[in-house]
């Protein structure tokens, strides 16, 4: 597969379905992707078989606040510097570079990275869908040392940094992007492509592709978002699980805010509507959307894929954008499976976003 104009706008919409409500909208990067691939050609996307074993692989994903990203898009010739960095700490080239999260912004923006940086890109990424922590990776779960992290911004300013453990990649990595004005791109987690064997979500650039052209094929054919969306849950392995309106959004507050991870914690209120009519659903939200309870019993959680849709647009609608009144269908996907490993669910479970409820596997759950 290659990256190019003409399947870029399809591989974005996956990326906001995979977003799960959050990692910043994928169309906001989907300019400087074509950008690039109209001025260095079109990206390749390679398979990590295709890669030798101690081939190097560079993660890559822009850090900082969604909202900066409005006014200062950035060049994409970040990644210039960084892969510069990463080769002479290696003393070897870098084969591939790899979306560290596939899920909204980072999805389209890693491409425009890898044009810029003379890169393919690996079919593969380090999340399958979006999480606010830079700790929050498969990678830290499968115990690949996060340091060195470079970060550097679209002046070319380059910082490495010496972490001892992700969590302290995180508060670090946050404060050079601070210090960069919130906006900036970082690499952690290089790895070798044998260590990226087992280690990283395979697949998800063609997942995200292959949802984007599902959604554009029910659009050409006039088909309803909850048609769509039944199609998705279809091809996907996923449910849907009720079209309905938003009766109430309330903001929660409690200790567990006080965490990077679950400081926008809120909790929704859906009302069934049309075949749906008399159910209530119960939507629990952070920076992505994290539980979905139906008469105080779990139907999906978190890090399942959880994507609310606007009925009379048909896109996803993030988190800070579900409002009073709006009319939309609730699909659950099924996450990757390296994600429901003990040590995994420690970091992206239920409890890690705050709330009291264990990870039920999603076919589980509606059993």
């Amino acid at each position: 597969m290659l990256f190019d104009k003409a399947n870029l706008p399809a591989y974005a919409r996956g990326c906001d379905v995979l977003g799960a409500g959050g990692g910043g909208p994928a169309g906001q990067g989907l300019p400087l992707a074509l950008h690039a691939v109209a001025e260095h050609g079109p990206v390749p996307v390679v398979e990590l078989s295709e890669l030798s074993p101690d081939d190097l692989v560079m993660p890559c994903a822009y850090l900082g606040a969604p909202d900066v990203y409005i006014e200062r898009i950035g060049t994409g010739r970040e990644s210039v510097g960084i892969r510069r960095q990463v080769e002479a700490h290696f003393g070897r080239p870098v084969a591939a570079l790899m979306s560290t999260e596939v899920g909204g912004f980072n999805g389209p923006g890693s491409v425009a990275l890898a044009a810029n940086a003379g890169l393919p890109m690996l079919d593969a990424d380090g999340m399958g869908r979006a999480f606010p922590g830079v700790e929050q990776v498969s990678m830290q779960a499968a115990g690949i040392t996060a340091s060195p992290s470079v970060l550097a911004d679209e002046h070319e300013r380059v910082v490495m940094v010496q972490a001892e453990s992700g969590e302290w990649l995180e508060r670090l990595a946050r404060s050079v992007t601070t210090a960069f004005g919130d906006r900036g791109v970082s690499s952690e987690y290089v790895m070798t492509a044998a260590q990226a064997a087992g280690s990283v979500v395979v697949g998800s650039i063609s997942m995200a592709t292959n949802i984007g052209r599902v959604l554009e094929e029910c659009a050409a054919a006039g088909s309803s978002t909850t048609a769509a969306v039944d199609r998705l849950a279809e091809e996907f392995g996923g449910v849907r699980l009720a079209e309905c309106r938003v009766t109430g959004v309330q903001p929660v507050k409690n200790a567990a805010t006080a965490t990077l991870a679950s400081n926008s914690r809120r909790t929704m209120l859906l009302e069934g509507v049309n075949g749906d009519e008399g159910r209530w659903l119960r939507l629990e939200a952070g920076h992505e959307y994290h539980a979905v309870l139906e008469d105080g019993e779990l139907r999906a959680t978190v890090p399942d894929i959880i994507t609310v849709f606007d009925v009379h647009s048909g896109e996803p609608v993030p988190v800070q954008e579900l409002r009073y009144g709006l009319r939309v269908v609730v699909l659950a996907l099924p996450c990757a499976p390296l994600w429901r490993s003990p040590e995994a669910l420690r970091l992206v479970g239920p409890r890690a976003f705050g709330l009291a409820l264990d990870y039920v596997p999603l076919g589980v759950s509606l059993a």
